[in-house]
């Protein structure tokens, strides 16, 4: 397992000493109390984190001579000048125009170690650079082993060309889990406060990535009712009975548990009343407080019948585009609705096996409640046993017509008949 830095490199600035040269300027750099005076925050990262490898990403008028120069001084390797002087005259012929392999940056990786690379980029002036740039990133991420430490740098380069690297980064620590590589940490070097505070101080920004786990759990939560992602961070924070009822929320809905899901709303909707000091929670509390509010357990005199608890929950199901559960609870919630018409017991697997048989009776197969079975029956069929039957409607007809079915059954339970 190693630990490598992602970091950007600018084009700096003309040395104010001699004007045919760049410098990144000395900084005193300030991280965690400790003070470097150092040009490269990538080099201040590197002695302070005790690093495998830094791999730099930057374009063809970044300062790589300057690399070379500064990393041959810290590991007391020779400086070839012949290399540095051809490096960057050749760098000052070349602009956003020029391909790609117009450097040879072998060099600067053999100083910088095996676990380093430099790596070329366009400017990503258009989304064509952008994509490429993307393309680009991924490849390095891929390359890296199972259990790597990943840290990354936003201090140099173009603001958007970092933005992007983040976003990026981020975006392929999902796709890449397999590989359980871990960002550790990301560094910003604030050049901006130098003047004033008289340093730099070097800020990790690790909680960018946090704020984007909660952006991915409250996606999930609010468009599938997964609130497993946001038990996990409640957990992180020390909000652990608060975790495991969400938790055991979604565990029911996952399992299609009706009397576990009422059970485990009714305890939740009881904690949700108390306030939470997790702020990124409180923004997304009332998709949970509205959930918990419908599904949870009423006092006998406001309790509604279970086959409409039933029905609301398929309604839930298709809203959030569970069609399976959905189809599934949609059936049931019509046995149940027959079950409680006719004096039946629901829990009863006789009894609702005779409420089947009911409708199928020539008296009643032709009577609205009948027809909405037989459309709806057939698809949940299909959906429990996994069947191959190239005779049934296809996947878009099924969902097309979920929220139709929905609104039928909840007209026809409303007026306590078979219609």
């Amino acid at each position: 397992m190693a630990k490598i830095l992602i970091s950007p490199l600018g084009s700096g600035s003309l040395d104010r000493n001699n004007s045919a040269t760049r410098k990144y300027r000395t900084a005193k750099y300030q991280i965690d109390g400790k003070d470097y005076e150092k040009s490269f925050i990538a080099s201040v990262l590197y002695e302070h984190l005790n690093l495998d490898g830094i791999i730099f990403i930057g374009t063809v008028k970044s300062m790589w001579e300057e690399v070379y120069e500064t990393f041959c001084q810290e590991k007391n390797v020779n400086c070839d000048e012949n290399y540095y002087c051809q490096l960057a005259d050749k760098i000052a012929q070349l602009d956003y125009r020029s391909p790609l392999d117009s450097l040879d940056l072998s060099l600067i990786e053999s100083v910088l170690g095996a676990k380093s690379r430099c790596i070329l980029i366009k400017y990503g002036i258009d989304q064509a650079e952008l994509w490429e740039n993307f393309d680009k990133t991924i490849q390095v991420i891929d390359s890296l082993e199972k259990g790597d430490e990943l840290y990354l740098d936003i201090t140099h380069s173009f603001r958007s060309l970092s933005v992007f690297q983040f976003l990026t980064v981020t975006f392929i620590q999902e796709l890449l889990s397999e590989k359980q590589i871990k960002i550790s940490g990301v560094f910003y070097g604030m050049l901006d406060v130098t003047a004033e505070l008289k340093y730099t101080p070097v800020v990790d920004l690790n909680p960018l990535f946090e704020i984007t786990a909660w952006i991915k759990g409250a996606y999930s939560l609010k468009n599938y009712g997964n609130g497993d992602l946001i038990a996990e961070l409640l957990e992180k924070q020390g909000e652990t009975t608060l975790a495991q009822q969400i938790s055991q929320v979604s565990q029911s809905i996952n399992m299609n548990y009706v009397n576990a899901i009422k059970q485990n709303s009714t305890t939740l909707k009881s904690s949700l009343a108390k306030p939470s000091p997790s702020k990124p929670f409180n923004y997304l509390r009332g998709i949970l407080e509205k959930f918990a509010e419908k599904f949870a357990q009423k006092s006998t005199r406001s309790a509604i019948p279970e086959a409409e608890y039933q029905l609301e929950l398929a309604g839930w199901y298709f809203e959030n585009q569970r069609y399976a559960t959905g189809y599934i609870t949609l059936a049931e919630a019509i046995i149940t609705y027959l079950c409680e018409l006719e004096g039946k017991n629901p829990g009863s697997e006789n009894d609702r096996n005779t409420m089947k048989e009911f409708l199928h009776h020539p008296n009643n197969r032709n009577r609205e409640l009948a027809q909405l079975y037989f459309q709806v029956n057939p698809i949940r069929t299909a959906i429990a046993h996994a069947l191959i039957d190239k005779k049934r409607a296809g996947v878009g007809s099924a969902i097309d017509n979920a929220e139709q079915y929905y609104q039928k059954a909840k007209q026809i339970f409303k007026t306590k008949t078979f219609l």
